[in-house]
């Protein structure tokens, strides 16, 4: 009798990125901004894939340089009247099915409780019969160009004060950040880039105040829940990079938080899901006061 083995969908994600970590050093966050960047979506749905699935849809364009960001399942290319390739390989999606019960202590009430699940998806360069754009992508590097973004960090109304480095101290509660001379462009990034990336970086450690989205920022240097924080920051500074219309990959200077990332995700299959989501939160929290400007400045 063949028994069938549960798929554990938190370590085969948590694996992903242990693998692009290691044999990509700092160039393994690539997989995620450039899914995210490029608006990768289901060709039914027309919904753009979110968060973990950035990574997971990206990384498949990284190995196979997809020129398309559709995607679908085989069934939905089947219908569309296309054919996926024979021997392609699927890419994973994850969601979050939510399973109703009945409360045992109080039977007029019920449980909610989220199932991990997944579905395979194909993207349009691996179908025959259906006709694909290739991505158009722009990039930015002049500091003019990034008024939004200054705009944005504007509303945010976080202290933000010239320093020889960047940093952010709860205890004050301001930022660190060195003028943006200080800033040099090289083949992976523009000055402008390494500027807005670092700084959203220390933004989202800013909102780990216990005033904002209150996450435990008294931990010290080299400890798992210090590369917890640094992990959430990398990732929420993605996310804003990727709203604010700015591409990019982890600058340098992070490289010394990878080893420490390694070590959490290694003990924890369910860190990197809980790094997402303290990210998301903090991206949610930031855009939302932004958006409380702005309406500020309607009224008036």
């Amino acid at each position: 009798m063949k028994v069938k083995i549960k798929k554990d969908l938190y370590q085969d994600f948590t694996n992903q990125v242990i693998e692009q970590m290691e044999n990509n050093s700092m160039k393994w966050f690539k997989p995620f901004t450039t899914s995210i960047i490029n608006g990768h979506h289901n060709v039914v749905s027309k919904k753009p894939y979110q968060g973990l699935n950035c990574f997971s849809i990206g990384l498949s364009v990284h190995k196979n340089n997809f020129k398309s960001n559709e995607w679908a399942t085989y069934n939905q290319w089947k219908n569309l009247n296309a054919k996926v390739i024979k021997g392609s390989k699927s890419t994973q999606i994850l969601y979050w099915n939510i399973k109703e019960y009945e409360d045992k202590k109080d039977k007029t009430k019920t449980v909610k409780i989220p199932m991990l699940k997944y579905f395979n998806v194909f993207n349009a360069d691996q179908v025959e019969g259906y006709e694909t754009k290739e991505i158009e992508t722009k990039e930015i590097d002049d500091w003019k160009a990034h008024f939004k973004t200054d705009t944005f960090v504007n509303n945010i109304g976080a202290d933000i004060k010239t320093s020889n480095k960047a940093f952010y101290i709860p205890t004050e509660d301001f930022i660190g950040m060195p003028p943006k001379e200080d800033f040099k462009g090289d083949k992976e990034n523009t000055k402008e880039q390494y500027y807005y990336s670092t700084l959203l970086h220390e933004i989202t450690h800013w909102t780990g105040h216990n005033s904002r989205c209150n996450r435990d920022l008294k931990n010290r240097f080299g400890s798992k829940a210090y590369a917890m924080e640094e992990l959430v920051a990398e990732i929420g500074s993605a996310f804003l990079c990727s709203h604010l219309g700015i591409t990019k990959t982890p600058t340098p200077n992070h490289g010394r938080y990878l080893n420490n990332w390694l070590e959490v995700l290694k003990e924890d299959n369910k860190a990197i899901f809980k790094a997402f989501s303290l990210s998301k939160t903090s991206s949610e929290y930031l855009l939302s006061l932004d958006e409380e400007e702005i309406k500020e400045e309607e009224v008036a």
